[in-house]
């Protein structure tokens, strides 16, 4: 069964999580990446096993579970080794996505960070970006605990605010308080409903 499809995207530290819940309040299938990319890399799963195969077994526990910030670690200083990750994951995240989100009604949000930096599906029907001035983006990765170098790193491999917005059919600004940006989605989700609804 068909269903219509919003990719939610954004930088980091945008409040792309705190959108995602409130869509989900308001009713919407969530379906995120993050989510996804973690229980690929769980012990036992394809996933795991490719990327203890490429990037050797010290990016893992003794019990094969993924250690994610040497992982990390080893991409952000090695482009073509991110590269070689995302080769790795993307087209198994797509494909559970797609999976995860067919027959959502009245409309599915999927949550893809990197869109802009790897285009947009063609299953996807509208693309929602968040964004937020750069000081409200580091004070948020900073309260998760991110420090300066491992911050600009993280904003220096993603696309630029241009470059998201340019994919973009709907742009929603993060500059105020969780009330606003939950009143801005809640009225999102009555536009995508009706969108869904006509599909």
């Amino acid at each position: 069964m068909a269903s219509y499809r919003v990719a939610l995207t954004g930088g980091a530290g945008v409040g792309k999580s705190a959108a995602a819940q409130v869509f989900a309040e308001c009713g919407a299938t969530v379906v995120d990446a993050d989510q996804i990319a973690h229980e690929l890399l769980e012990p036992g799963q394809a996933a795991n096993a490719a990327v203890r195969a490429t990037f050797g077994d010290d990016v893992a526990d003794s019990e094969g579970r993924i250690l994610r910030p040497r992982l990390r670690e080893r991409v952000f200083s090695d482009p073509s080794a991110r590269k070689t990750l995302e080769t790795i994951l993307h087209p198994l995240i797509q494909k559970l996505m797609r999976a995860r989100s067919e027959g959502a009604r009245p409309y599915a949000v999927l949550v893809i960070p990197l869109l802009a930096e790897t285009g947009r599906p063609p299953w996807i029907d509208r693309v929602l970006v968040i964004d937020a001035e750069p000081a409200a983006q580091q004070r948020r990765l900073r309260d998760r605990g991110l420090d300066p170098i491992s911050i600009e790193r993280l904003l220096a491999i993603q696309a630029s605010p241009a470059a998201r917005r340019a994919c973009a059919d709907d742009v929603l600004e993060n500059t105020g308080s969780l009330q606003a940006l939950a009143e801005g989605v809640r009225a999102l989700h009555a536009r995508y409903g009706a969108l869904a609804t006509a599909f």
